[in-house]
C-alpha cells in the first residue's frame, strides 16, 4: 500500500487491523475453557483495507464503512482455534485489483471513483446470521454474502436463487426457533434514500415463502426488526437520508431530534397494504431485545436512547453530536394493539436504565416472555487517561446482567483501560434453566495494543472470568457477534 492512512483513522479503537490468518490452539492464560462449550463464535468486523480517497472522511466511514471481515473462534473440548478472513465482496475484489480505494464515504456513491459506478458498494461488515445450514455476513446497504463456516471463504452474494430482488438486505433478520423461518427486510430497497421497503420470509430450508413491498413514512434507517407469533415489527430510527444532501457532498445520515418514533407493524404473512405505522414521542429506538404476544397485544422490548443514540458517528444538521457514552438509554417495553383505532402509542414502560447497546437474551426465549438480559455497558465514572492525560478510547467497560423479575443488576467491570466488544450468550446445556450459561466476549486493551477473549458465567458475573484466552495480535473493534452450536458446523483441523 503506497498511501498511508490519515491520522483520524489510526487513533483509538477503530484503527484498521488489515490481517488475515489463523492461530491453532490459542493460549489460555487464566482459568479453564469449559468443555461444554462446543461451537463457533463469529463476529463481523469493518476493517478498512485502503484509506478512502476523499477530501473529507465522514465519521460513519471510519466507524462502520470498513471492508467486511469475519472473525471466528472454534470452541471444542476445552480448546479454541482462531481464523479471520475478509469477505470477498465485489467492492473488495475491485479495490484489491486496483491496490487502492475506489469507493468513498459511507453510502455515498457520488464520492466514488467513476470506474466503479453502478457496482455494489456493500462491505457485508455488520452482522452474521446462520440459517438453513448456511452462514451469511451482512450489511444493510446491500445483499448478504454467504461464508464457508470452516474456511471462512466467500461463496458469493446471496439472492435465494434469484428470489431477492431488493437492492438491500438487513443485517438483523430474525428466526422463529419453533418454525425455523427467517424474517428479513431491506429498506431503501430500490436505491439509496428511497422510502421503499422489501419484506421477506424464508422457510426452514432457505426458500422464499413470502414477499411484500411497502413504503415507509420517511427515508430513514430501519436497522433492526422483531417478530412475534403473528406479527413483524419495524422500528424506524430518527436518522434520515436525503439525495440532495448526498449530491452536495454531505453525509448520508443526519440525526433529527424532533422526528417522532415510527413503529411499522404487519402480519407475518401480510401484504404491503396491511402495515400500520404507529407513532410515539421523539426518542431513539436502538436494537430490539425481544417481542411476543400477551392478552391480545404485542409486547415489544427494545433499547431506547434519550437523544442521539448514534453519536458521535452521526451528527445533526448543524454538525453537532454529543460525545460517546453521554446519551443515556433504557430497556423500554411497548404494548401495541395492531387492531387499535388510534395509531398513537401510549402504553410504554421503562424496565431498567441500561447505558449500553446490543442486548442478548437466551435464544430459547425468543418470541416468548423472558427474564434475563445481558448487555455490554459503559460506566463513565470508571474511565481513565493515558500517560499524556488523554482519555483512553473505550466503548463498553462492563458486562451487565439484568434480572427482569427481581429488578437486580449485576456487572463485571473489565478494567480502567479495557473495552468490551459484542458478547455472545451460550446456554450451559440444552436443558439448562433460562439464562444459565456463559458470556463470551472479545476484550481490547488499547494502552497495551492487545486483545483477549474472556468467558464469564452469565448468572455469576461478579466472580469474573472463568477463562482468559490470549490473542497474539490487536483486534480491530468489531460490531455484532453470533454463536453457532457445534452440531451445526464442522470441526476445524
Amino acid at each position: 500500500m503506497t498511501k498511508a492512512f490519515p491520522a483520524i483513522m489510526t487513533q483509538g479503537i477503530d484503527e484498521p487491523c488489515r490481517f488475515e490468518g489463523e492461530v491453532f490452539d490459542l493460549e489460555v492464560v487464566e482459568g479453564t475453557v469449559p468443555t461444554e462449550l462446543d461451537g463457533l463464535l463469529v463476529q463481523a468486523v469493518p476493517d478498512q483495507v485502503f484509506p478512502p480517497e476523499v477530501a473529507v472522511i465522514h465519521p460513519m466511514t471510519i466507524a462502520a464503512g470498513g471492508d467486511g471481515s469475519v472473525r471466528a473462534f472454534r470452541f471444542k473440548d476445552g480448546h479454541v482455534d482462531f481464523r479471520t478472513r475478509y469477505v470477498r465482496t465485489e467492492r473488495y475484489l475491485l479495490e484489491r485489483e486496483a491496490r487502492r480505494s475506489l469507493f468513498g464515504n459511507y453510502r455515498d456513491p457520488f464520492s466514488d471513483d467513476p470506474s466503479v459506478a453502478g457496482k455494489s458498494r456493500t462491505t457485508a461488515n455488520t452482522a452474521l446470521f446462520f440459517h438453513a445450514g448456511r452462514l451469511f455476513s451482512a450489511k444493510e446497504d446491500g445483499l448478504a454474502y454467504e461464508i464457508d463456516p470452516d474456511t471462512l471463504g466467500t461463496r458469493g452474494a446471496w439472492t435465494a436463487n434469484g428470489a431477492i430482488t431488493s437492492k438491500t438486505f438487513t443485517a438483523h433478520p430474525k428466526i422463529d426457533p419453533r418454525t425455523g423461518e427467517l424474517f428479513a427486510f431491506g429498506y431503501a430497497a430500490k436505491g439509496e434514500t428511497t422510502r421503499d421497503v422489501a419484506y421477506y420470509v424464508f422457510d426452514a430450508d432457505g426458500a422464499l415463502a413470502h414477499e411484500a413491498w411497502f413504503e415507509a413514512p420517511r427515508s430513514a434507517m430501519i436497522h433492526d426488526c422483531a417478530v412475534t407469533d403473528n406479527y413483524v415489527l419495524f422500528p424506524m430510527m430518527p436518522i434520515t437520508s436525503d439525495m440532495a444532501r448526498l449530491r452536495a457532498g454531505g453525509p448520508h445520515f443526519i440525526y433529527e431530534a424532533d422526528m417522532p418514533q415510527y413503529f411499522g407493524v404487519m402480519p407475518r404473512k401480510g401484504c404491503g397494504d396491511e402495515i400500520r405505522w404507529f407513532t410515539a414521542p421523539p426518542a431513539f429506538p436502538g436494537h430490539t431485545v425481544n417481542a411476543y404476544e400477551e392478552d391480545g397485544k404485542i409486547v415489544f422490548d427494545l433499547l431506547e436512547a434519550e437523544g442521539n443514540g448514534f453519536a458521535p458517528v452521526v451528527a445533526d444538521a448543524d454538525g453537532n453530536a454529543p460525545p460517546p457514552g453521554s446519551v443515556p438509554n433504557a430497556l423500554v417495553r411497548w404494548r401495541i394493539d395492531y387492531h387499535a383505532n388510534s395509531t398513537e402509542l401510549t402504553d410504554r414502560e421503562v424496565l431498567a436504565p441500561v447505558g449500553g447497546e446490543g442486548a442478548h437474551i437466551d435464544p430459547r426465549r425468543d418470541l416468548r416472555p423472558y427474564r434475563h438480559m445481558f448487555v455490554p455497558t459503559l460506566d463513565p465514572k470508571l474511565l481513565t487517561t493515558d500517560v499524556n492525560g488523554r482519555p483512553v478510547p473505550v466503548m463498553f467497560n462492563q458486562l451487565s446482567h439484568f434480572d427482569l423479575h427481581t429488578g437486580a443488576r449485576t456487572n463485571w467491570y473489565a478494567g480502567p483501560a479495557a473495552t468490551l466488544q459484542d458478547p455472545v450468550f451460550v446456554p450451559r446445556s440444552v436443558d439448562a434453566a433460562e439464562g444459565d450459561g456463559y458470556l463470551i466476549a472479545l476484550l481490547n486493551r488499547p494502552l497495551e495494543r492487545r486483545s483477549e477473549l474472556v468467558i464469564v458465567e452469565s448468572l455469576n458475573l461478579a466472580a469474573g472470568p472463568v477463562a482468559r484466552i490470549s490473542l497474539p495480535l490487536r483486534m480491530r473493534l468489531g460490531i455484532h457477534a453470533t454463536w453457532i452450536d457445534g452440531s451445526l458446523v464442522p470441526e476445524w483441523f
